[in-house]
């Protein structure tokens, strides 16, 4: 059963700018959450949904996921399956495949040690919500864990620090662990589970986020290492790390268009040549924008849509009529045709069971 604290099972997060962290991860990192919720019975579907997060968008080349979705799916799911540790297995089921060709540019190194330090590298290509460093002693290693944009959940601090965990046992072929790790929230009841996980002693309420590994265990050679693969995977990985930073330089002109759809909408769908004359850029210059975003200008406003219908669906007093003229559409059913094709329900069926049905 869920925590007596948890949310309600059909709570919805659609609003990106409801949690105080900013960044993205990529559309390969959310699928670590999402393929755990696929092994625990919950669609892709329904949690894509529930987190609000277009699944168009995401099959889109260079697709990112807002950070404040990305948690809001962790937060829900854990009430979705009454799991209290849902970051911590969700990153215990990682692979390599879900850090995309990051994973294997870090798996195809010679040693643990150029495995940390090209994952560190190319960091920002699985999520840019916060930074690693290594920290070198006699002793072994220290890798810091810290958050870019503003605190983030325990879950996803569990799921990250797992993901490092199960990546040496890719690399070594073995149960190998860390030596101990740090967490900056509180204990759980009972930290059993954490210790299996790690294979080691951890601790909570450390002022750091951390894993400490033996020299050691940093020596060690890669039974992955392959030097002509790297190479390849590295250019891949270059290419879209260059992408990432020219996306990023233009991520406040996407915010502000999401915005400006997002005011628009209740007087009709808004046009890409309005969005760019509000944004004082030409239409091709935005449009340039978004490519780099891995978007497109239509699949923006529908991905701003289906947030906003589960952010008023989420109140049971909104008539379905008013809710699709809200949203710039022409008619209900129109809307009724679009919400099927975000979640694969009706927004009625949405509402029954997502809100009214939490309440009983």
């Amino acid at each position: 059963m869920p925590r007596a604290n948890a949310r309600p099972g059909g709570a919805a997060f659609p609003d990106s700018g409801a949690a105080a962290s900013g960044g993205t991860v990529s559309a390969a990192y959310l699928r670590t959450v999402l393929d755990y919720g696929e092994a625990e019975g919950v669609s892709t579907a329904e949690q894509l949904a529930a987190a609000g997060i277009d699944g168009q968008a995401l099959a889109l080349p260079a697709a990112r996921v807002p950070c404040a979705r990305y948690l809001a799916l962790l937060d829900w799911l854990e009430a979705r399956t009454g799991d209290p540790h849902v970051g911590l297995h969700a990153g215990a089921q990682f692979r390599p495949r879900h850090y995309a060709e990051m994973g294997y540019v870090v798996l195809t190194t010679p040693t643990v040690r150029e495995a940390v330090l090209q994952g560190i590298r190319y960091e920002a290509l699985a999520n840019d919500i916060g930074r690693t460093r290594l920290v070198e002693s006699a002793e072994g290693g220290e890798m810091r864990w810290a958050p870019l944009h503003g605190p983030l959940s325990r879950h996803a601090h569990e799921l990250h620090m797992a993901t490092w965990s199960v990546f040496a046992q890719w690399l070594l072929g073995d149960s190998v662990h860390a030596r101990l790790v740090l967490f900056p929230h509180a204990a759980p009841p009972d930290v059993r589970e954490h210790e299996r996980v790690f294979g080691c002693p951890v601790v909570f309420g450390a002022d750091r986020h951390a894993m400490q590994l033996d020299a050691a265990l940093l020596a060690r050679p890669s039974l992955q290492a392959d030097a002509e693969m790297q190479a390849q995977m590295t250019r891949i990985a270059d290419a879209q790390l260059r992408q990432h930073a020219a996306a990023d330089a233009g991520s406040d002109e996407i915010a502000r268009m999401r915005a400006f759809v997002r005011g628009a909408l209740a007087q009709g769908e808004p046009t890409l040549a309005a969005a760019a004359a509000c944004l004082r850029l030409p239409v091709r210059t935005l449009q340039r924008r978004l490519q780099a975003r891995g978007l497109s200008y239509s699949i923006l406003v529908d991905g701003e849509r289906h947030a906003l219908a589960v952010q008023y669906l989420a109140d049971p007093a909104m008539p379905l009529a008013q809710l699709a003229m809200q949203l710039g559409f022409s008619e209900q059913s129109a809307f009724t045709h679009a919400f099927k094709r975000w979640t694969q329900q009706t927004p009625t069926a949405w509402r029954q069971h997502h809100v009214l049905g939490a309440r009983d």
